[in-house]
Parts: C-alpha cells; sequence; structure tokens
C-alpha cells in the first residue's frame, strides 16, 4: 500500500508482488461475488479456482513483509504497524455502521443495527450485519503481536518452535478440535476459528522471509515457475492434498498452504523488473489501493446490487458474474484515488 514516489529504483522491486497483490485483491471480489456464468476451465476457469486461496495470499505477504521487525524485535516498528492496522479495522467499522444504520430498513427489513454490532465489527471484524471480511484485520492485529511475542521470549529457538506451533494447527485441523467454537457466536466462532488457521500461513510468510527462499528461488527463476506451475495443475487436477473430512472456518486444509505457497513462488520468481520502466509503474499504480479496495468491496457491493436490482438505469446488468466483480474493482478503486486525494495521512491510511 506504498506509492509509486517510494520506489524510485525499480530494478530493485520485486514487481511480482505488485501483480500478485492486484490478483489476490481481485480474487476476494470474486470469492464473494462470482455465483453464476462460472467456468470450469480455461484461464477463467483457473481464476475462479483460486479465488478460494486470496486471503491465505495476504497473510503469507504481509509476515514477509513483517519478518524484519518481528526477527529484530522492533518495538517502534510494531507500534506504527499496530497504528497501520487499527485505524483501517475501526475507521471501516464506523463507516460501515453508519452506511448500514441508515439503510437498515432497506437491506435489513426489521433489524436494527445496534452499537452492539459497531463493537462487534470494531474489535473482530466479523459483525454478520456489517462487514465480515475484515476479519482478517483483527486475526493479522492478534497473529503480529502473538509472533513478535513469541520471537523475543524464546529467541534464537523461535524457528522450531513457531513451526511446531504451526504444526500443532494444522493437526488440531483434521483433528477437528476446534468443533466447540462453533457453540459461540458466529462473531467469535469465526475469528478465532481463522485465527488459528491463519497462523501457520503467518508462520510460513515470516520463515520464507527469515530464510531468504525468494531471492535462492529467484536465480533459477525458470525452474520454479515450472514446478509451480505443475504443481498447481496436478493439485487441481487430481486433488492433491484434499481432504473432505478436514474441519474448517473456510482456510483450513494442508491443501491451502501448498497452494497459496506456490503461488507466491510462481508471482515471487520470475525477474519482472526488466519489463519497462512505464509498464511497470502502471502495475505499481493498479495496484497501489489494495487496502481499500479489500475494506470496502463489500460495501460497494451491496449497494451496487441494491441499485442495478431496484433502478431502471436503461441497460439490463447481470450480477454475481465475472463482470459484476470488474465493475466492482473498477468502483472501489475510483473511490480509493478520491480518498487518498484528501490530504490527511489519516484518511490516506484507510486505502494505502
Amino acid at each position: 500500500m506504498t506509492g509509486v514516489k517510494d520506489y524510485k529504483n525499480y530494478s530493485h522491486y520485486n514487481m511480482g508482488i505488485c501483480l500478485l497483490r492486484m490478483m489476490a485483491c481481485f480474487l476476494v471480489i470474486a470469492a464473494n461475488n462470482w455465483e453464476i456464468n462460472t467456468p470450469s476451465s480455461g484461464a477463467l476457469g483457473w481464476l475462479y479456482y483460486l479465488r478460494n486461496y486470496s486471503v491465505s495470499i495476504f497473510m503469507i505477504l504481509a509476515f514477509y513483509f513483517c519478518e524484519k521487525m518481528i526477527a529484530t524485535s522492533d518495538t517502534d516498528r510494531l507500534l506504527k504497524r499496530l497504528v497501520k492496522l487499527i485505524v483501517p479495522l475501526f475507521a471501516w467499522a464506523i463507516i460501515y455502521w453508519i452506511f448500514y444504520k441508515v439503510l437498515s430498513e432497506v437491506l435489513y427489513p426489521g433489524y436494527n443495527i445496534s452499537v452492539k454490532d459497531l463493537l462487534w465489527q470494531m474489535f473482530t471484524g466479523n459483525s454478520i450485519y456489517l462487514n465480515s471480511f475484515m476479519w482478517f484485520s483483527a486475526v493479522l492485529i492478534v497473529l503480529t503481536v502473538l509472533l513478535f511475542v513469541v520471537v523475543f521470549i524464546t529467541n534464537k529457538f523461535h524457528n522450531p518452535i513457531l513451526g511446531l506451533l504451526a504444526i500443532l494447527c494444522i493437526y488440531a485441523e483434521y483433528a477437528g478440535l476446534m468443533l466447540f467454537l462453533t457453540r459461540y457466536k458466529a462473531e467469535i466462532a469465526g475469528s478465532v476459528g481463522r485465527l488459528h488457521e491463519m497462523f501457520p500461513l503467518a508462520v510460513l510468510g515470516y520463515m520464507i522471509a527469515y530464510f531468504g527462499l525468494v531471492e535462492k528461488s529467484r536465480k533459477h527463476w525458470i525452474i520454479t515457475m515450472i514446478f509451480a506451475l505443475v504443481a498447481l495443475w496436478l493439485i487441481r487436477r487430481f486433488g492433491v492434498f484434499a481432504d473432505p473430512s478436514v474441519q474448517t472456518f473456510g482456510y483450513a486444509g494442508i491443501k491451502t498452504i501448498v497452494t497459496a505457497l506456490l503461488l507466491v513462488f510462481l508471482f515471487f520468481a520470475p525477474p519482472l523488473e526488466k519489463l519497462p520502466k512505464f509498464i511497470r509503474v502502471i502495475i505499481e499504480w493498479l495496484t497501489k489501493y489494495t487496502l481499500g479496495i479489500y475494506c470496502m468491496q463489500s460495501l460497494v457491493a451491496t449497494l451496487l446490487h441494491y441499485y442495478i436490482s431496484h433502478r431502471n438505469i436503461g441497460i439490463e446488468l447481470e450480477t454475481y458474474t465475472i463482470f459484476d466483480c470488474i465493475r466492482i474493482y473498477a468502483v472501489c478503486y475510483a473511490i480509493c484515488f478520491l480518498i487518498s486525494r484528501i490530504p490527511c495521512k489519516w484518511t490516506r491510511m484507510l486505502v494505502e
């Protein structure tokens, strides 16, 4: 979520990161809004198949970039990081609450949006009547503090301990040990359940950066890409790692971890910094507002669908298709651009 002006030397900036962020952000929208005319083959078939791995990719990326802060126990950077995460979580909770409070009789007839919904949204990011997709931000905050504390306490032994904890989380998924959460409110169950499913992905992102695996893979980027593509095809074609018995809150199982990891290396490995500079600038600008797009996509989709279905706009528009996802992405980007023009760092933190 950093501007182009911060990357003066593009030759040392991995453009694959930008492309992966842009794809993952669009896949988040597709996962929530692509329900009809879904393909099973071709490029769109792959896009539809990969939509369920977008959040896992974001979690790996988040901790890939937090590695130095966590490994060096940099408290100052931790506090700045937490502010960057908490401000959007709280601010978007208030924005959603205001919109849905005003429109509650239209969108949720008979249900009164209350302060309780706002509090659930602010502290779990998971109010079912506001924006349940913000659970990611709340979980990201908890995991950032958790990994920071574990590394700080265990010092040089932190890698095996993090690895062991990640394995225990995966075991809990397959053993169904987290099913007791289903007895609690959806806001609690969803957040805590996803917290333990995201932990192995967070550790994975940290380890990739800690051991410099991306840099090593780039030395043999053609082999890395071929391996990743073949592995992804095998997973999809033959259901490798698929286990229908795994108990999940949406992101459990070895398949999710391996697929997200393969996508990260597939995009990180190629030397895209050799592309012409104007293309690199365009790519970076197109991915500048992934935070804002992720945060507002639910609200934009709800209002856009309502507008299309209740207003005579002169043209027929199908909702819940790939084209609907493109419209949502474009509208979110436009709003983010306008918000970023406000000369205030706090408003820019909502989208960048």
